[in-house]
């Protein structure tokens, strides 16, 4: 598998965690601590998915969201959250184009394993 993943999140800690737990699993990851970054990194390079925290400071996931389906329609955005299961924010995050939508909370097993579901679920329908 070599999938290139871009992890945007502000938070340092959480962008390595993930970033080094995906590398393990065979895929190739940048990361981006803003949703300004993160849409410079996506105007320069291609990317498979990109996993985008919903709250960060600044630009927030859901904003970054909007400005990638604006220019990379087809792209993979699947949205990370610590918020944990909202119903609402889940529903909008859908209206907007999302990919899929994953909490940090559970465990790494299913993150990896809702990540390549998302991943080869787009690869077969699009």
């Amino acid at each position: 598998m070599s999938n290139k993943l871009l992890i945007v999140d502000d938070e340092k800690d959480a962008r390595d965690f993930l970033g080094n737990i995906l590398i393990r699993e065979g895929y190739f990851v940048k990361t981006a601590a803003s949703g300004e970054e993160a849409l410079e990194l996506v105007k320069k390079e291609d990317f498979d998915a990109v996993l985008l925290d919903v709250v960060m400071s600044g630009m927030s996931g859901l904003e970054v969201l909007k400005k990638l389906r604006e220019t990379k329609p087809d792209l993979i955005v699947i949205l990370l959250t610590a918020i944990g299961y909202d119903q609402k924010m889940i529903d909008k995050c859908m209206e907007d184009g999302c990919s899929g939508y994953i909490g940090k909370s559970i465990p790494v097993s299913q993150i990896i394993a809702s990540i390549k579901l998302f991943i080869e679920s787009k690869k077969r329908s699009g």
